[in-house]
C-alpha cells in the first residue's frame, strides 16, 4: 500500500524538488535513491534527526517493509513494552494528554487515512509547497510536512531553527506556501515583522489559539489563522476553515469528514475515525485506544459538527505545544537533588501563547529553593523542562 503510493508520487514527480534544506536539497528520484540504500539490521527503522533523516528513514521502511519508529532527536529511543504488531508502519513515542511516554502504534491504512483526511480538508493541493519550521517528528509536524511530501507529493522546505529570518528568507523564495505553526511561534513571527504575503494557507494547532492573536494576525497581515485540532493517537480531529474571525476562544472548527466524536458520561471527547491507531504498547486502567476509538483527555463542546475546546482533564503538560511528562521532569530533579519529596504539576502559564508552565513542589523550606539550588536541580532539564514556579511543601 505504502510503497504503491511513493511509486504514484514518483512516477509523477521524479526529478521535481522533494525537500528544500539547510543542506542543499533533494529530489524525490533522489530520496528514492538513498532511502533504497539505507540498511538496517534491526527489525525497525529509526526516524531521528531532521526532515531530511525522516523522510528517508520513513521512505526506508515502507520500501523495505520494516515498522518505522519515529522520535525527537533530543530524545533517546523507547523501547515498546510489549511485541510490535505485526501490521505496524508507524511507532510514536509521545506523552500526550496523559502526561505518561509510551509508544503508540499505527498501521499504513491508518496513516493514509489521517494525511490525506487533512490533505482534502487543508486542500494542500492548491499550495505550491509547504514551509516549516516546527519539529517533523512531532505528531502534528509529522502529518503537516514529511508524511504530505512523501504521499502526496508537496514538496517541503524546512527550516531547522524557527528564525524569523531565515523563515522570510525561505517564504520570499516561492511564490506561495502553506506555512503550519504553534501559537507561540506566530506570535514571536509577527512581532519580528515576517512578511507573510507568499502565505496562502496560515495554520495553528499544538495548543490554544487565543482570540487576541488571531486578531493581530488579521489585522497586521491580513491572515487568517486556521486552527487545526487533534491528538498524535487519532490524529486530526477538527478544523476551523472559515475566513471570519471566530468569537469563542475555544472554537476548533468543524468535524472533519469521516471523524465521529461523542462526549462521554465524564464530559470527555471520544473520537472514532479510520485513522485512530491499533494502541499504545502500555494501556492504563479506563483508557480507550483499540483501532476504532480513542477517549481523549480533552474536555470539550459539540454543536452540530462544531467542536469546543473547554480544557484537558490530563496531567501531560503543554508548554508551547509541547507535552511534557510531569513524572520525567520529577525523577531528574529527584536525581539531581537527592531531594525525594518532589512533585511536579502543569499550571495555566500567565503567558497566552505558552499555554501551561512546569511547576515543582518541594518538601523543603521556601528560604532553601534558592538559584543555586534551582541551578542545581535543571542541570540535566531541557529548556523546556525547567519549572517557571518552584514552592515549598513545608
Amino acid at each position: 500500500m505504502i510503497g504503491d503510493r511513493w511509486q504514484q508520487v514518483l512516477d509523477k514527480h521524479g526529478d521535481a524538488v522533494a525537500l528544500h534544506h539547510s543542506a542543499g536539497s533533494l529530489t524525490f528520484a533522489q530520496l528514492d535513491r538513498e532511502a533504497r540504500a539505507l540498511k538496517h539490521a534491526d527489525d525497525y527503522v529509526l526516524a531521528q534527526g531532521g526532515a531530511a533523516e525522516l523522510l528517508k528513514a520513513l521512505l526506508a521502511g515502507a520500501l523495505h517493509g520494516k515498522p518505522v519508529q519515529v522520535a525527537e532527536k533530543d530524545r533517546a529511543r523507547r523501547v515498546p513494552a510489549c511485541p510490535i504488531p505485526s501490521d505496524t508502519f508507524l511507532i510514536k513515542q509521545t506523552v500526550g494528554g496523559s502526561g505518561h511516554r509510551r509508544c503508540q502504534f499505527f498501521t499504513a491504512a491508518q496513516i493514509l487515512a489521517d494525511v490525506d483526511r487533512i490533505h482534502a480538508t487543508l486542500k494542500l493541493e492548491e499550495h505550491k509547497i509547504c514551509v516549516a519550521a516546527i519539529s517533523p517528528a512531532h505528531s502534528y509536524g509529522l502529518t503537516v510536512t514529511v508524511l504530505q511530501t512523501l504521499f502526496n507529493g508537496l514538496p517541503l522546505h524546512w527550516l531547522s531553527e524557527p528564525f524569523p529570518a531565515s523563515l522570510a528568507a525561505a517564504l520570499e523564495s516561492h511564490e506561495r506556501a502553506f506555512l503550519p505553526g504553534i501559537p507561540a511561534l506566530w506570535r514571536a513571527w509577527m512581532q519580528a515583522g515576517v512578511p507573510f504575503e507568499k502565505v496562502s494557507l496560515a495554520v495553528s494547532a499544538g495548543s490554544p489559539l487565543t482570540l487576541e492573536l488571531e486578531r493581530r494576525a488579521m489585522e497586521s497581515a491580513g491572515m487568517k489563522l486556521h486552527n487545526l485540532y487533534g491528538t498524535s493517537e487519532c490524529g486530526a480531529v477538527s478544523y476551523d476553515a472559515d475566513d471570519e474571525l471566530r468569537s469563542d476562544v475555544g472554537d476548533v472548527g468543524d468535524l472533519l469528514p469521516g471523524v465521529a466524536a461523542v462526549i462521554d458520561e465524564d464530559g470527555l471527547l471520544v473520537v472514532q475515525s479510520t485513522s485512530v491507531g491499533t494502541g499504545y504498547d502500555e494501556l492504563l486502567p479506563g483508557e480507550i485506544f483499540d483501532g476504532h476509538r480513542f477517549r481523549t483527555c480533552d474536555k470539550v463542546e459539540i454543536n452540530g459538527s462544531r467542536l469546543y475546546f473547554r480544557g484537558s482533564a490530563g496531567a501531560g503538560i503543554n508548554v508551547a505545544g509541547r507535552k511534557l511528562s510531569p513524572n520525567e521532569i520529577a525523577a531528574k530533579l529527584r536525581a539531581a537533588t537527592g531531594v525525594k519529596n518532589l512533585e511536579v504539576h502543569g499550571a495555566q502559564s500567565r503567558d497566552p501563547e505558552r499555554c501551561q508552565e512546569v511547576v515543582a513542589v518541594v518538601g523543603l523550606p521556601a528560604s532553601e529553593l534558592t538559584p543555586a539550588f534551582r541551578g542545581t536541580a535543571c542541570l540535566g532539564l531541557a529548556p523546556w523542562e525547567i519549572p517557571r514556579r518552584w514552592v515549598s511543601r513545608l
